[in-house]
Parts: C-alpha cells; sequence; structure tokens
C-alpha cells in the first residue's frame, strides 16, 4: 500500500504564518521624523517667544529714554533757557536759592545738559545793612579768571528746572543788548592782555610827632 502517498493527502496542509509587521528603523539610531503638526506647532511658540521677548526690551527701551526724549522735545531753539542749578546761595539775606544760567540748550538727556552762549547774572554784596538791586549781566567767557570756553555742561541732577524765556523778559532783553553794544563778542584778547589791578598796600611809615618828655640835665648844687 502506498502510506506515504496516503499520508500527505490525509494530512491537513499547514497554514501560511503571516510575517510580523516590520518596523523600519531610522538608519544610526536615529528617531523617527517629526510630524508636520508638531513641527508647526513649535515653530509657532518659538516665533511667539521672540515677539514677547522683543517686545519687553522696546518697552524698557522706551521707560528708560522715553520721558527724556520728550522733556527734549520741549526746548524752543528759537528762545533762550534759564537753567537753575541746585545749592546755590542769596548773599543779601542768607536764603538758599538756585544759581541760574542763562543760554540755550542744545542737548539734554538723562546724563548732562549742554548749554551754549551762556550768560549769568551779579548782584553785589549790600552795604550798609541795605540790600542793593543793582544786578548785572555778564556774559561767560575771557572775562572771567579762568577764562572758560562759551559752553557748560552741567550734571543732570544737579538741575532744578529749566525754563524757555520770553522775548519781552528783562533777561532776553538784556541779553540783545549786550550783543548790540558786542557784536564781536567780548574782546578776549584785551581781557587777556590786561592784569588784574593789584591792591596797593600803604608802606609809608608813620612820622612820630610827640615831643618826648624833656630830661633834666641840671646837676645839683655842690654844698
Amino acid at each position: 500500500m502506498d502510506f506515504v502517498n496516503r499520508e500527505s493527502r490525509e494530512a491537513p496542509a499547514p497554514h501560511a504564518v503571516a510575517p510580523a509587521p516590520h518596523h523600519h528603523a531610522a538608519a544610526g539610531g536615529r528617531k523617527p521624523k517629526m510630524s508636520w503638526v508638531t513641527r508647526e506647532l513649535r515653530y509657532s511658540i518659538f516665533v511667539v517667544l521672540v515677539g514677547c521677548a522683543l517686545i519687553l526690551s522696546i518697552l524698557s527701551i522706551w521707560l528708560a529714554v522715553g520721558p527724556v526724549s520728550r522733556e527734549a522735545d520741549l526746548i524752543d531753539s528759537k528762545k533762550y533757557q534759564a537753567v537753575f542749578l541746585n545749592g546755590g546761595f542769596d548773599a543779601s539775606n542768607g536764603a538758599a536759592q538756585p544759581i541760574t544760567y542763562f543760554g540755550h540748550i542744545t542737548k539734554l538727556n538723562d546724563k548732562y545738559l549742554v548749554l551754549q552762549e551762556v550768560y549769568y547774572i551779579t548782584v553785589p554784596a549790600p552795604t550798609n545793612n541795605q540790600a542793593t538791586t543793582n544786578s548785572s549781566l555778564v556774559k561767560l567767557g575771557c572775562d572771567q579768571l579762568h577764562a572758560p570756553y562759551d559752553r557748560m555742561i552741567i550734571n543732570r541732577n544737579q538741575v532744578a528746572y529749566w525754563e524757555n524765556l520770553q522775548d519781552s523778559g528783562k533777561v532776553a532783553q538784556a541779553i540783545q543788548a549786550y550783543k548790540k553794544q558786542n557784536p564781536n563778542g567780548p574782546s578776549c584778547s584785551t581781557s587777556s592782555s590786561s592784569n588784574p589791578s593789584t591792591p596797593t598796600t600803604n608802606t609809608t611809615t608813620p612820622t612820630n610827632t610827640t615831643t618826648p618828655p624833656a630830661t633834666n640835665t641840671t646837676k645839683p648844687a655842690t654844698p
């Protein structure tokens, strides 16, 4: 009998085994590629963070510089300005008051103030216990002993306040009158060549007009 063929006919055919799913690993052990949605989400978050950082930076710069820039915009370049400094002292009554300079403010920031074409007022000390009102306008320059240039750089923290001056004010009119009398400015060559007057000292020896007492030179009589 053909047992071999019989067994082959009677034995059920084995079921084909389905191959196991195979995951393709990235070469070199790298992670699988990021999906389009995740990539777009991360990009959006990055853009938002960068935008917030820029907004905060601009805001901080505006808070630091913005108020000073607005104050500088208030300067009328066609007018004179009065700059009042802290720490002044009035010799007439002993009261503290700001020192005042007049001129054109050409630059103003949070560090310093630049004043050009500078003038100031001098008030002589009162005499005989009486206050005096005879004040005079002085131009900053070679008339002073240290002969500075006609420009002042003032620390911002020393400025109490400043003002724009009207052309009809006494200070502005006095400046215009000074400029008419001195169209070329103060004569620095004459001021530098002239020596300041030296106070004279009286060196004359006073004469003694008192007559010395007479000396008795009479010899006593011999007994």
